[in-house]
């Protein structure tokens, strides 16, 4: 495993080894000893092309934790203001000595397109493309759902929101159903059902009530401004929020011990309530940490799997 660009790559065993992997450095609250900082010595570069506070910062924090030196860089303090190319870009960082790109960008293809250029001596990560990737959300999202129930084959999981603008719930969804879970359901209104060919184990209804019965993990959306340059960005929040907001009342649908997610950054009061996303059932914080934890197991894996190769 050298790089990492859509979770669908990946098969049981190794996400069963990112799990395991990342509960042992949970175990120890994601610090590790010098022995086990895998990374020194290793350059690795974060280059965010779109905004993100938890995903380049859980990058930054596990890659320096395993000894990284990490290099942050973004479109506005690039030389891409002065004309150069990405790829000129990592070629430039690549004759530095960094050997890790953390990349985020909004066209679709184009990590597909770095990789063909890159060193072989290069490991790429995606960290979110366009509306169809992230796939470390997704693990993580994977682990914290473990962490509260016994198995993938026996649940419900529930996604609600923006499915049809969402990078999360796809790869979410392929992370699932590798995993055999037992029930995907989508709940939106029909402007965000998602083309159900890349949600083949899934189904949809545009019935909250219906989409939350019985769950035992529900994962709220925000809605994808930025990516739809069809929707009116006046949308009717507090309509939206009456017939798709998770509210107390709502997830009493679900089951007793139900779990409820987000990726962040929330929109309170239009996808979820304060009441639920501060409430017994969230685990929305857990979630960063388990991002770290997440980060950690998969740059470990890739470089060891890598340096014995």
């Amino acid at each position: 495993m050298k790089h990492l660009l859509y979770l669908r790559d990946l098969n049981k065993d190794l996400i069963d080894e990112l799990l395991e992997s990342a509960e042992y450095f949970l175990s120890k609250k994601n610090n590790v000893s010098m022995t086990e900082q895998i990374l020194q010595g290793i350059d690795l570069a974060n280059i965010f092309f779109e905004p993100s506070t938890r995903t380049r910062s859980s990058f930054q924090i596990a890659a320096r934790k395993l000894g990284s030196n990490v290099l942050n860089i973004d479109e506005e303090h690039s030389s891409r203001t002065k004309g150069e190319t990405i790829i000129d870009t990592i070629k430039t960082l690549e004759a530095m000595g960094v050997t890790y790109f953390i990349i985020r960008h909004k066209e679709q293809g184009f990590l597909e397109t770095v990789l063909e250029k890159i060193g072989e001596d290069s490991h790429l990560i995606n960290a979110g493309e366009s509306s169809v990737s992230h796939p470390t959300q997704g693990l993580l999202d994977l682990l914290t759902i473990k962490r509260h129930k016994s198995n993938f084959q026996d649940i419900k999981v529930t996604i609600v929101g923006d499915i049809k603008h969402s990078r999360v719930a796809r790869s979410l969804a392929e992370g699932l159903s590798i995993m055999g879970t037992g029930q995907i359901s989508l709940v939106s209104p029909n402007e965000f059902k998602p083309d159900m060919s890349h949600y083949q184990n899934a189904d949809h209804t545009d019935d909250l009530a219906i989409g939350l019965k019985q769950a035992d993990a529900v994962v709220a959306l925000r809605v994808q401004k930025e990516r739809i340059q069809e929707l009116n960005n006046d949308i009717d929040s507090g309509h939206y929020f009456e017939a798709y907001g998770l509210t107390d009342e709502k997830i009493a649908n679900c089951n007793d011990r139900v779990i409820v997610m987000h990726p962040g950054p929330m929109n309170r009061g239009i996808e979820i309530s304060n009441e639920v996303a501060d409430g017994p059932h969230s685990v929305i914080n857990e979630q960063v940490t388990n991002g770290i934890a997440m980060r950690m197991a998969l740059l470990s894996l890739i470089q060891r799997r890598y340096s014995s190769s």
